[in-house]
């Protein structure tokens, strides 16, 4: 079959292959422990399912304008005012299919052949691929652990070109944990004036943030909010993945486009689900507060647990609900009949060898590291923390 070129441009996506994986095993009987999972494990609070249910009984199953229905797009008008500092109108907003469908409809609306994307890496490994298919070319940034993982100014500022035509910032970062300071910020915030590019802001883990630190929105700065391109989501926040909702906040312009390709591609997001995100947005956000706490507990279980690992180099995450730590250190050891050559093969080996998922670094444009995920209960967390160290055991017992 001769598929289009845009298709041979592309790459499956890493995390859901890991998931398919690891729900194919269990299905087979084999106790895989997943630290792999991109989602909360907290079902969806019950005054959101009740206002779904609510919909369903009034009957409110219908189309609804592309960009949402008017109770839900001002509910996220009052949300980005109260939260993110960002005064909007409904007209500036659209909701969509889920985040990761408002960011390919933005990279749509704004990027053709030639235009640059500025990515920082590690990266969520869907941004470069959907770069690729609205036939952009995707620039990548390198980030270190010594700054947290954080994009400098001066790295943005070097890599801007003539054909440079937006960066895609993650803050809270997925798979780093990185949560932005008002510094950076403001700094990459006055290099995006200066040089008139735009800026997608994905900011679905927002609310996951720990330590008492304070998530700032880019376009919070007021100089560059027709430049910023704002994505967020019930998903994480609410543990609501499977109901597809994301939305948008950006100039008018910015707004029509996206609607144009949304009334061409999946029309309204799904009706239910809309009125379920309106519960979410405008009721009690204490369901929030516990499923937070819940996750820094984790987050300090598992950031002590794997510190004391040796081989392993962690820093501590300030936000989401991952761990990215350094493990090239096995790279080059043999175990029985496995060779130890990159990330994948590190955690292809304590999947078979341990039952345990996690997903390569690879998949998120740096191979020295693996993302766990804490989005589990604290039973299995420490369940899978011992037998990955039994596992990294094996494989330190024949280095020399």
């Amino acid at each position: 079959m001769l598929l289009a070129d845009r298709i041979r441009r592309i790459n499956d996506s890493r995390t859901v292959a890991v998931a398919q994986t690891v729900l194919r095993l269990q299905h087979r009987g084999v106790d895989i422990l997943s630290l792999a999972t991109g989602e909360p494990d907290f079902p969806t609070p019950s005054h959101i399912k009740d206002a779904a249910v609510q919909a369903i009984a009034a009957d409110r199953t219908k189309y609804t304008e592309v960009t949402g229905i008017p109770e839900l797009r001002e509910a996220i008008v009052s949300k980005l005012a109260r939260d993110n500092d960002l005064h909007c109108s409904v007209e500036e907003v659209a909701v969509t299919c889920g985040g990761k469908h408002a960011i390919m409809c933005a990279i749509l609306a704004l990027c053709q052949k030639g235009d640059e994307v500025i990515i920082p890496v590690p990266y969520w490994m869907s941004y470069e691929q959907q770069v690729r298919l609205a036939d952009a070319v995707p620039v990548f940034i390198d980030t270190v652990p010594e700054n947290n993982f954080m994009l400098q100014p001066e790295q943005l500022r070097e890599k801007i070109t003539p054909q440079t035509k937006l960066l895609i910032l993650n803050n809270p970062c997925n798979p780093t944990g990185t949560v932005y300071d008002y510094v950076t910020l403001a700094a990459i915030a006055d290099i995006v004036k200066k040089t008139g590019i735009y800026v997608l802001v994905d900011e679905v883990y927002e609310k996951i943030v720990f330590d008492g630190k304070s998530h700032i929105s880019l376009a919070s700065f007021s100089e560059i909010r027709d430049q910023v391109i704002t994505v967020n989501g019930v998903s994480k926040t609410y543990s609501m993945t499977g109901w597809r909702i994301g939305f948008v906040a950006a100039c008018k312009e910015i707004i029509a486009a996206i609607a144009k390709i949304q009334s061409h591609s999946t029309s309204n997001p799904t009706t239910v689900a809309q009125w379920a995100a309106v519960a979410a947005l405008t009721e009690s956000q204490e369901c929030v507060n516990r499923m937070v706490e819940a996750f820094e507990q984790r987050r300090n279980a598992m950031f002590s647990r794997l510190t004391k690992i040796p081989g392993v180099q962690c820093e501590k995450p300030a936000g989401t609900f991952y761990v990215f730590p350094r493990m090239d250190f096995f790279y080059g050891s043999n175990y029985n009949n496995w060779v130890i050559e990159d990330s994948t093969s590190l955690c292809q080996f304590l999947l078979e060898e341990e039952q345990v998922a996690l997903v390569p670094g690879s998949a998120f444009g740096t191979d020295a590291h693996v993302r766990f995920s804490f989005a589990t209960s604290m039973e299995t967390i420490h369940k899978a923390l011992d037998r990955i160290e039994r596992g990294l055991t094996k494989l330190q017992s024949t280095m020399g």
